[in-house]
């Protein structure tokens, strides 16, 4: 059965009876009007050679023998072929004018209104046609052709008229205009070959049939034009070419039988005409099959450029496309429009309970969800994962969030998801669309500065802040080259006995504009731009420069701790890196720690398991960083392998108040001793607190009981005059 239901759905897909896509259509419509562009230019070249043809055989000869007026003799041997090349320039024109990517291409529609008056005014000269004047009851069916003739030519121009104009307009119906010329020019060839060819079939030269009778090859050659102009369905293109070719075999059959011993049709002409039938529709067929597929794929192609393939929306690239023409074309006042950029509050909480599967279909019902509620003057995209960015009218936009939102939320019950909005109002069409869209998302980005609000609108406050950014990105090099990047230093200590057992370096900015920039806006800036390693790498070559001057002055230095950002690993070989660098001053791996956070672990597009093999293999020992800091899962701990756990300083926070802190801290450091790591605790800032963890069992201790971040200046100094005793047994 399932064999058999294949076999019909490839018939009917061969005759063209399976349903297309609207842009399947429109392709298939597209490639018959470049069919037209090439098909009217020979034809409009092919009769200028025909009239200078005509004009030196017949001519010439008849206006010097004074036998006709040279207006007479042009007119009776080549008012058909001018009727022909204008119709041929004036559908060439039209073709072009149809394909133009240009809008109101007064040029072009100028010219086919021309050339169609010019059309127009020829068609009124029928009455000076011989065959008119002079009307012969038996060339009744050459009379009717060469008035059909003239009839469908004018019909031609006037729909072509009506149908550049109604393009010009921009009305939606000029596709359907378009197949009406087009069909109309083809009638009009195809009219023009059989009256050629009835012609010569039925000419009598000296009482019997014409011995110069070229048979059919006019009409053939005009049939071909048909077959290649009318490429729709396999089905109407058999219907179309059937009904050419029977007709006018009856055509000529019905001249033998009124016209007996006249004229016979060969034998071998019938059988050469069947063959040719068959031919030119199965030339049709496959043109049609070959643009079928070729439709197909480019809609494939066109959904994968302009649709996200997820949520149906506009994808990213194409919506910038569209919002750069929307602003272009539209006069748009300032703050009509706003820009927003929206994030799925605990999206990846439902992704992790429920499965990539439903996450998928929930994001599609957030797509939908925006498209009914923004309406269709709006622009969406999905820029990727659960962000959506959005071009739309800015009136109650704030209203349309919170509906959305709420709409949201209704989609999972359970997990009770939201949305979070930053916006930037349209400004003026100079605005770069992409930069524009940063400044909603960066308004978002923030929202977290404001508490429990979910919409930021970006405004002047913000934009400092933004400006901050956008400099801090293009100043990376030039901090890095001018020595604006510096390295401070905060100790570490043994619990047991408060003995400096090494520090961590943290960078710190003095720009010549701002002074000091603070590392909570130039590291998350670099971050998200992807050139934290220039910072990193930099920080690695001044620790590395500082030991060395140090080690070759015979003084004692302490191992020190450096973090790698997550995107580090992903854009340069960090262990190649750390071990150039060391290498390039001769520092002993042992006193060079790598940490790691461990969000970075958690990143499914970072893989660091090989990176931290080669840099364990090379001696340097790797801290996990930020334990606990809100991504704490107790697989990292299992999966990877680390020297020294970093408790993260929430833990800290409400020790004296919150009961829960205490057995909390203390299970933590039981659970990393157990499986032989060493743990250091972040943000000690109480004697109570150090106390206890050295109670529990935590190695090292860091925080602001025992010293702020200093100059590496002030370190040494520090350990010059006793203030950081070095420990006597640094470990590992």
């Amino acid at each position: 059965m399932g064999k058999f239901r294949n076999g019909v759905t490839r018939v009917l897909g061969f005759l063209g009876l399976r349903r297309n896509s609207a842009y399947v259509n429109a392709y298939i419509h597209k490639a018959n009007i470049r069919s037209g562009l090439f098909m009217s230019a020979v034809v409009a070249i092919l009769e200028v050679w025909l009239v200078i043809r005509q004009h030196t055989k017949y001519i010439v000869d008849e206006v010097s023998s004074g036998k006709y007026s040279y207006f007479d003799s042009l007119f009776r041997n080549t008012s058909l072929y001018w009727l022909l090349m204008v119709l041929g320039v004036s559908m060439f024109l039209y073709c072009l004018y149809y394909l133009s990517s240009k809008k109101n291409n007064k040029g072009l529609m100028i010219a086919v209104l021309v050339f169609s008056s010019i059309g127009v005014a020829l068609c009124t000269l029928i009455p000076l046609e011989n065959r008119i004047k002079n009307y012969n009851p038996k060339r009744l069916v050459d009379t009717i052709l060469l008035i059909s003739l003239y009839a469908t030519i004018l019909l031609y121009h006037i729909l072509v008229v009506i149908a550049t104009l109604t393009k010009n307009k921009g009305i939606k119906a000029d596709w359907l205009q378009s197949v009406a010329v087009i069909t109309i020019f083809a009638t009009a060839l195809l009219v023009f070959g059989i009256k050629v060819s009835y012609g010569d079939f039925t000419s009598i030269k000296n009482g019997a049939a014409n011995p110069d009778y070229k048979q059919i090859i006019c009409f053939l050659m005009m049939s071909i034009y048909v077959g290649c102009l009318l490429i729709w369905r396999p089905y109407i293109s058999i219907a179309i070419v059937g009904s050419i070719f029977l007709g006018f075999y009856f055509l000529l059959k019905s001249f033998e039988i009124t016209n007996p011993g006249i004229r016979q049709l060969p034998e071998g002409d019938v059988v050469n005409y069947i063959t040719f039938f068959i031919s030119l529709v199965m030339v049709s067929v496959s043109i049609y099959s070959q643009r079928h597929l070729e439709a197909e794929k480019d809609e494939e192609l066109e959904i994968l450029a302009t649709r996200d393939k997820l949520t149906g929306l506009h994808a990213f690239e194409y919506f910038n496309k569209l919002v750069a023409e929307k602003i272009k074309d539209e006069e748009i006042k300032e703050n009509e429009y706003i820009y927003l950029f929206m994030d799925i509050v605990s999206f990846k909480i439902l992704n992790d309970q429920k499965g990539f599967d439903y996450g998928n279909r929930f994001l599609k019902h957030v797509g939908k969800i925006l498209t009914e509620v923004l309406g269709k003057d709006a622009l969406i995209t999905r820029q990727g994962d659960d962000h959506f960015v959005v071009f739309a009218k800015s009136e109650g936009i704030e209203q349309e969030i919170e509906i959305i939102g709420e709409r949201v939320k209704e989609l999972d019950l359970d997990v009770k998801p939201g949305v979070k909005v930053g916006g930037y109002l349209f400004r003026k069409k100079e605005e770069d669309t992409h930069n524009s869209i940063e400044k909603a998302r960066y308004a978002f980005s923030i929202l977290k500065e404001y508490g429990h609000q979910h919409y930021l609108l970006y405004d002047q406050e913000i934009s400092k802040k933004y400006k901050l950014i956008q400099y801090v990105v293009s100043q990376i090099d030039d901090a890095v080259a001018e020595g604006r990047i510096q390295a401070y230093y905060q100790p570490v200590v043994f619990s047991k006995d408060r003995t400096l057992c090494g520090v961590e370096a943290l960078s710190r900015w003095v720009d010549p504009k701002y002074g000091f920039l603070n590392p909570g806006t130039f590291i998350p800036a670099l971050e998200d731009a992807q050139l934290a390693y220039k910072l990193d790498l930099e920080m690695l070559e001044i620790v590395c420069k500082n030991m060395r001057r140090v080690l070759d002055e015979g003084g004692v230095i302490v191992p020190t701790s450096i973090n790698f950002s997550r995107a580090d690993f992903s854009i340069v070989d960090i262990p190649n890196e750390v071990i150039r660098i060391t290498s390039k001053y001769n520092i002993p791996t042992k006193y060079l720690h790598i940490e790691i956070t461990e969000s970075a672990l958690l990143d499914e597009h970072v893989d660091l398991k090989d990176a931290m093999n080669r840099l364990k293999e090379n001696g340097f020992s790797i801290w996990l960083d930020d334990f606990g800091s809100g991504y704490s899962s107790f697989n990292t701990l299992k999966d990877y392998s680390f020297d020294v756990l970093k408790l993260d300083q929430e833990f800290l926070k409400g020790f004296d108040t919150n009961q829960k802190s205490r057995p909390l801290i203390k299970a933590v450091i039981e659970m990393a001793n157990q499986i032989k790591m060493r743990t250091l605790a972040e943000g000690v800032e109480t004697e109570e607190q150090a106390e206890f963890l050295k109670s529990i069992g935590c190695e090292k201790l860091q925080g602001y009981l025992i010293s702020k971040p200093v100059s590496y200046k002030d370190l040494n100094e520090g350990i010059k005059t006793g203030k950081f005793v070095i420990a006597s047994d640094l470990g590992d």
